[in-house]
């Protein structure tokens, strides 16, 4: 029998690991989010963002990245969403940017999806051109505009990969 996608608890990374996040986590990276973009632009709260990660959602799989001890960045995994898996949460926080770790987050989350689903999607804010190139660089495609989704006057893009 296959193993499900996205259901261990804990992945390694070159550098770091992925690992369920839990309550404690989803308080310090609510407030952590909330200062960087694409939360700060939109507005997003501290409290609003760790209810988000701590709700109760069978079909969202919830991950820190963590390097030497420390929680580095997030992730959040719909899954199943239109035949593959959707991105709905992916953060490095500021002291863990430039060393890889999205890329490497980026490349799990790439190798978890494809072993069972053709597609990979997501959604990016049209003003986040530094995420638009990352994605872009993955390989992935913009699909779709959709104004107002998050927040009145913001687009989102919907972003494709599929497999290779």
């Amino acid at each position: 029998m296959t193993e499900e996608l996205f259901s261990r608890d804990r992945y390694e990374l070159p550098g770091g690991a992925l690992r369920r996040l839990t309550a404690a986590d989803a308080a310090a990276l609510g407030a952590s989010l909330t200062s960087m973009d694409p939360w700060r632009t939109l507005g997003y709260q501290a409290a609003g963002l760790a209810a988000y990660l701590q709700r109760p959602d069978p079909a969202l799989a919830r991950f820190v990245a963590v390097v030497d001890g420390a929680v580095a960045g997030a992730i959040a995994v719909r899954f199943p969403w239109l035949r593959g898996p959707q991105l709905e949460l992916f953060a490095v926080l500021d002291a863990f940017q430039r060393r890889g770790l999205a890329a490497a987050m980026m490349t799990w989350l790439e190798n978890e999806s494809f072993r069972g689903a053709p597609n990979l999607w997501t959604c990016v804010s049209s003003f986040n051109d530094r995420a638009r190139r990352f994605y872009k660089s993955r390989g992935f495609a913009e699909v779709a505009t959709i104004p107002d989704l998050v927040r009145a006057g913001f687009d989102e893009i919907l972003l494709r990969k599929q497999r290779p």
